[in-house]
């Protein structure tokens, strides 16, 4: 597998246990990550310009996971993966049409989830984008 720790990964969920335990595996594969409770969240912080990509719940209050999809797909943002606890074939067929990189059912694999980290980094073409985060001292 590849390097992965030039990647940086947005978690978008309204489960704060998951954003939590997701940050946690990330933290440990030394890949860095950062956390949003809501699509809201995410979309205001303006951050899409420089993360990689995009680990989205499908269903939340607010903006769903598939609205932020397709706000992401328009704009040109970073590859989105979406993930749920009800991956029928209606979900499927909308998150893929909807140009997600991936679908991931919940509980989530680890092997899954650093598959959907690489795929993402194959998909921006090696070029990462060159802003990362300001540290949290500034």
């Amino acid at each position: 597998m590849h390097s992965l720790s030039h990647i940086t990964v947005a978690i978008v969920d309204d489960d704060q246990c998951l954003l939590e335990s997701l940050h946690d595996f990330f933290d440990a594969m030394s890949i860095p990550s950062k956390t949003y409770r809501s699509a809201e969240e995410f979309l205001k912080s303006g951050d899409a310009q420089w993360v990689h990509c995009v680990l989205a719940d499908f269903k939340m209050p607010g903006i769903s996971g598939l609205q932020l999809l397709e706000t992401l797909v328009r704009e040109g943002g970073p590859p989105v993966c979406i993930m749920t606890s009800f991956a029928d074939d209606r979900t499927r067929a909308a998150v893929h049409s909807g140009g997600a990189v991936g679908l991931l059912e919940k509980p989530i694999s680890s092997a899954n989830l650093l598959n959907f980290i690489s795929a993402s980094k194959r998909k921006v073409t090696g070029v990462l984008p060159p802003r990362y985060p300001p540290s949290p001292d500034q």
